[in-house]
């Protein structure tokens, strides 16, 4: 058992350090929303991105490229999401043996969803009008995108226990499927209509960046198990 490095003798100001980073990232997340909003307001973004991509996509549909789409929609869709974690999140700590990628999985998806919630309610910007013959947008606010968000966050987070709970040799392997599959997401719902390429971006950025900053935590402050290290 590898106790955490806050309880560890003459390794708190580490914690502490870690603490600080992860305050940190928050600070700079907040700050860019913050930014990409002005900028959306002003109009800038908006003219010079958001519609020239939103009126692209809407002249270069193609029924494959639709369809794959579609099944992203629904896989990252409440539902297909929670399934998906729910079979990473079982694998994960059988393998450790431990609830602590439970925890950490549900503490990850608590963040990640009231930020998706909160933001949409503050900001409240309006969604595109989406693709014709598509699947109609949801009916909550655009910025930022929620599929992209959460699926940064939670298989971000889940990509990480992997590799600390002992599929260490294949971090790369998972982190390349990690990112092709948020990007995928993400594109998707651009390609759907369902929201702008700003909602994305700062979508990912703060999916990203909470699932960074739970890593943080968990490494600095849960004592992990590695019962099976890959040779």
């Amino acid at each position: 058992m590898r106790s955490s490095w806050f309880f560890r003798p003459g390794q708190r100001s580490r914690g502490v350090q870690a603490l600080w980073i992860a305050f940190g990232l928050i600070v700079v997340l907040f700050y860019f929303t913050r930014r990409m909003l002005v900028s959306l307001r002003i109009g800038g973004w908006s003219k010079d991105v958001d519609l020239p991509v939103e009126q692209w996509v809407l002249a270069h549909q193609d029924p494959v490229w639709h369809s794959v789409a579609t099944v992203l929609y629904l896989w990252g869709s409440t539902p297909g999401m929670t399934a998906t974690m729910v079979i990473l999140t079982a694998i994960i700590c059988l393998w450790a043996r431990s609830w602590w990628p439970l925890a950490t999985v549900a503490f990850t998806a608590l963040g990640s969803v009231l930020l998706t919630v909160v933001l949409k309610s503050v900001l409240q910007v309006a969604r595109p009008t989406g693709v014709p013959g598509g699947p109609a947008p949801p009916g909550s606010f655009s910025f930022p995108s929620g599929h992209t968000l959460n699926a940064a966050a939670l298989i971000g987070i889940a990509t990480y226990l992997a590799v600390v709970y002992g599929l260490r040799r294949y971090a790369y392997l998972l982190g390349g499927i990690a990112v092709l599959f948020v990007a995928a997401m993400g594109a998707s719902r651009v390609y759907l209509s369902h929201h702008w390429v700003s909602d994305v971006l700062v979508g990912l950025l703060i999916g990203a960046g909470w699932a960074t900053v739970v890593a943080i935590l968990h490494y600095f402050f849960v004592p992990s198990k590695r019962i099976r290290q890959s040779s």
